[in-house]
């Protein structure tokens, strides 16, 4: 890998960031200074109601929204971020997200354990454990959320019976330690009516009792505190138990409880158990919430649906289009499935109609929360109440609401589009968290089927304006989706969001230094172990060529 000609390294990461126009490559580098405000002019916003406000500028400084209204002036001092007819919307938050959460196993051979009477923490019932001890990512581990328009996330801990207590997450791109991300530290307790795998409980009637019993204990713990605190005379001073203090604190109506439960019949026994303990549930998940949805409401039970939507095996969504009208009977199994699915994709729908609060989740980080919104749009769900249901209910839920407030003097944590957030064809340009901006994720049109694969280790060379880079580019290619990395002189350059249609590939090139990062937008086609094309970075215009050199090495995601 060497440079040709007399360009050096330094003024290629200038041109590469955009610092210098082509042509003035023998220009002497120097690195500016990050912006010291941004401005968006003439943009929608949608407030968390969905209620538009046309023709708006905003002035971004420091973190906070320092300036919103109509006859703005932007300051000389901020950057203008460009685009035509750009809209703004609250930060989403996803109420059930994805976190790296590191809990200790069980301190004990389990071959040693006996199974009708494990140790809690082999039976998975610690709700004394907070997620936020445990957390292991920072900043840089959510730029994919970021880039997906999502500025915060519950995490609620997944396990048997009582694994844990989440926490509320802020995806702050800066943050160095797990600590900096961290919103809310502590919310009630999660928990299923699942044991742990070889330990009982082994039946949902199991996990029940063992629920019920602890629900149990620790309020006979609690008197036994309260008769020492009265008069200790008589008696030993109760042993302290953190477990108890958290279900207690759950039967005062301190917290809410989080049950993970889909099916109708679960979700009613938990309701069952909030009337007789006088708890504060919230289903996660929710299948089936519809179908007890009358329920739900009566005892005020929100309900965290998750989009994480089963994939159709028997029943093609694309039979029942008006296009096919004509097209043969379903089968009963895909039936079946189909009446199934249908009634999963229209739930959130169900649960509006009738009034009950929810939120809509990714399930964990298993879904795409954007498109199973879509989804549930499709089926009957308006866009308003989608919108509230991914910023102003999670905020309200978590006692957040700031979060997706967008006034003057408030932290700036927004996402910018080009359209409709819930446009198929819509593009996030940017995501704010705390006035942090993070360029967006384009959204993936729908193209032909790939003739080519694109997987291996290519040799490029790229045409700065008569200046040439030389480098290797590694690409991985599942689908029709690819990704990967090249090895520059300047260092690695990111690739990412590529696509191919037939032999036509689209990417992003994203190269970060000294504390900046610059994007660039590639076309190109692939013709056998052959490809080039053209780009169009912060810097200005550029072509390359490639030659397909051998089999993909390590590739970064």
């Amino acid at each position: 890998m060497r440079i040709v000609q007399t360009l050096s390294t330094p003024a290629l990461c200038a041109l590469l960031l955009g610092v210098l126009e082509p042509g003035v490559a023998s220009a002497q580098l120097n690195e500016p200074p990050p912006p010291a405000a941004y401005a968006l002019t003439g943009v929608t916003i949608m407030s968390a109601d969905g209620a538009p406000r046309a023709n708006v500028t905003i002035v971004i400084r420091g973190g906070l929204i320092e300036a919103i209204g109509g006859d703005i002036q932007v300051p000389p001092d901020a950057k203008l971020l460009e685009g035509d007819s750009l809209m703004v919307y609250s930060g989403i938050i996803d109420a059930q997200g994805e976190a790296s959460v590191e809990f200790p196993e069980a301190d004990a051979d389990r071959s040693d354990l006996a199974f009708w009477a494990p140790p809690r923490e082999a039976q998975g019932l610690t709700p004394h454990r907070r997620a936020a001890d445990y957390l292991t990512d920072t900043g840089e581990d959510f730029e994919q959320q970021r880039r997906s328009g999502i500025v915060g996330a519950a995490i609620l801990p997944d396990g048997p019976l009582m694994p844990g207590r989440g926490l509320v997450l802020l995806l702050r791109k800066g943050a160095e330690t797990p600590a900096g991300l961290v919103l809310v530290p502590e919310l009630g307790p999660s928990m299923a009516l699942r044991g742990a795998r070889g330990m009982y409980p082994s039946t949902v009637f199991g996990a029940v009792a063992v629920i019920r019993q602890s629900l149990e204990d620790a309020r006979h713990h609690g008197l036994l505190l309260a008769a020492h605190e009265r008069d200790p005379r008589g008696m030993k001073a109760p042993a302290w138990d953190p477990d108890w203090d958290v279900l207690r604190e759950a039967m005062a109506g301190q917290v809410r409880v989080f049950f993970r439960a889909d099916e109708a019949a679960d979700i009613r026994t938990v309701l069952a158990m909030a009337r007789e303990y006088e708890l504060r549930p919230v289903i996660v998940g929710g299948a089936e919430a519809w179908k007890v949805a009358d329920e739900l409401l009566a005892l005020e039970v929100p309900v965290l649906v998750s989009l994480d939507f089963p994939e159709p095996e028997r029943w093609e969504p694309k039979e029942t289009s008006d296009t096919a009208a004509q097209a043969e009977p379903l089968d009963a199994a895909a039936a079946r499935e189909k009446q199934n699915l249908e009634e999963r994709y229209a739930n959130a729908a169900r649960l509006a109609q009738v009034g009950v609060t929810f939120a809509l989740t990714s399930g964990g980080g298993e879904a795409d929360l954007l498109e199973g919104a879509r989804k549930s749009i499709e089926y009957g769900l308006a866009e308003a109440q989608a919108l509230a249901a991914v910023t102003a209910v999670p905020a309200s839920l978590f006692g957040v609401e700031y979060v997706v407030r967008i006034e003057s003097g408030m932290p700036a944590s927004l996402v910018v589009t080009d359209g409709p957030l819930f446009g198929e064809d819509t593009k996030i340009l940017y995501t704010f968290v705390e006035g942090e901006l993070e360029r967006g994720k384009k959204a993936k049109k729908p193209g032909e089927e790939p003739t080519v694969d694109v997987t291996g280790t290519w040799t490029i060379s790229i045409d700065l304006g008569g200046e040439i880079l030389r480098g290797t580019m590694n690409l991985t290619q599942e689908g029709a989706e690819f990704s990967g990395t090249m090895e520059l002189d300047v260092g690695t350059v990111r690739v990412r969001e590529g696509l191919v249609s037939g032999n036509e590939v689209t990417f992003e090139t994203v190269y970060e230094d000294v504390g900046q990062t610059a994007t660039s937008e590639v076309t190109g086609t692939v013709e056998g172990d052959e490809a080039g094309g053209s780009g169009r970075g912060e810097g200005g215009r550029f072509t390359w060529k490639a030659t397909r050199s051998g089999p993909p090495q390590e590739v970064l995601r």
